[in-house]
């Protein structure tokens, strides 16, 4: 109880106000507007944090805090990377296709009436759903 006191007492306005919005930011960057977000990525940052945090506590015993914190974020940050490129060799992403040809072509300029199978009308649109 006198721990917080004293830290309420030193902290001043301003700080407090930097780390509330640096929070707000870090959470923020969890939300995703992306649908269909790589699953693969995922489980490889969190399996990499863990792995990370607990190499950093094993290599650092003298502070494991600090071992787990440095070790927790690089073992996501690679994690993340490694999930995320095996994630695109299982799926790969779709490639560019050029869409259809909608229009007939047109006929020879040699007669006034179309042949048999040409218009000069667009097609009906296809919608696929």
């Amino acid at each position: 109880m006198k721990t917080t006191t004293r830290l309420w007492r030193k902290v001043k306005a301003p700080q407090l106000l930097v780390v509330l919005i640096f929070m707000g930011l870090l959470s923020a960057g969890c939300a995703s507007s992306v649908p269909h977000q790589n699953p693969y990525m995922v489980t490889g940052a969190g399996l990499g944090a863990a792995t990370g945090a607990a190499l950093g506590i094993a290599a650092s015993p003298a502070n494991p805090w600090k071992g787990a914190a440095i070790g927790g974020l690089l073992g996501a940050a690679l994690g993340g990377v490694g999930g995320e490129m095996y994630g695109r060799s299982v799926n790969p992403p779709p490639y560019y296709q050029a869409p259809a040809p909608q229009y007939q072509s047109p006929p020879p300029a040699s007669s006034t009436a179309p042949p048999p199978g040409y218009s000069y009308a667009q097609p009906a649109p296809r919608y696929s759903y």
